[in-house]
């Protein structure tokens, strides 16, 4: 989902870029009828949208769901070794 046009324009954002970055982008934009600043800016935003997209989102199969639903269904297990730690104190808990 791009963001509106008038909510990308109040902040500035500069980069440094190679001769060959900057003709290579200037190419693209006029191709894509449109002025380099906004093509980086359109670009940079799907660009963001899909990396967040992919590293905050799963999707599973059926089987998979059914799986992981039933595994969350089951009550919680105790661990000893972590049940004994949590009970003991720790130097932070006698200030």
């Amino acid at each position: 989902m791009a963001l509106p046009e008038k909510h990308l324009k109040t902040e500035k954002f500069d980069i440094r870029m190679s001769a060959e970055e900057q003709a290579l982008i200037k190419q693209a934009a006029k191709i894509s009828r449109t002025t380099p600043t906004s093509f980086i800016r359109n670009q940079a935003v799907v660009a963001a949208e899909s990396v967040i997209h992919e590293q905050t989102r799963f999707v599973l199969t059926d089987e998979q769901w059914k799986t992981l639903d039933a595994a969350f269904a089951q009550p919680p297990r105790v661990l000893p070794n972590l049940q004994k730690k949590l009970a003991e104190s720790d130097a932070w808990d006698e200030e």
